[in-house]
């Protein structure tokens, strides 16, 4: 079984991550990313044709990928995405529900169609733009400090009660 990812972002600039980062700034953080960007992370559980399997389904929805309005690319973990910087140091939080009736139904529906799909997990995938040679650690504490709500004045892009977070790097 191969477990094949799938990032989708808007072919524009996308607002959800515009706002954020006019949020975080006026946080007034000592260190700020300098980027931000927001994508659907679809990851798929296939029993057989890998890629070849993501991208024909790919094809016969646009309600997981719209040709009109967004890009998609394969991906894995500790690689990076089209459009990021190379002047800067990105690190990524993803963000999924802890109970996933979206997931649920996707696979379902897949499996009614005859896609070889076992599993399918969405989440959102935030991709925090730092400056070149920022220590890693401290990257890694700043991105989930800004990610997991645990104030008032922290934690923009999750909820611990509903919500698991964790580090796509």
């Amino acid at each position: 079984m191969d477990s094949i990812q799938i990032a989708v972002r808007l072919k524009t600039p996308d607002p959800q991550a515009v706002t954020a980062l006019n949020t975080i700034k006026a946080m007034r953080l000592q260190l700020p990313p300098l980027k931000l960007c927001r994508h659907d992370l679809w990851e798929f559980e296939v029993s057989s044709g890998g890629r070849d399997t993501v991208s024909e389904l790919i094809g016969h929805f646009a309600d997981i990928v719209n040709p009109n309005k967004q890009l998609w690319l394969f991906t894995e973990k500790d690689s990076s995405l089209a459009g990021e910087d190379p002047e800067l140091q990105w690190a990524g939080i993803v963000v999924r529900d802890y109970v996933d009736s979206v997931s649920e139904n996707w696979t379902e529906l897949l499996k009614r169609r005859g896609f070889p799909v076992e599993a399918l997990r969405c989440g959102v995938l935030w991709r925090f733009g730092y400056l070149k040679g920022t220590d890693e650690a401290l990257i890694k504490k700043m991105a989930m400090d800004l990610s997991v709500s645990d104030t008032r004045e922290g934690g923009l892009f999750s909820n611990p009660v509903s919500q698991e977070v964790s580090f796509w790097i």
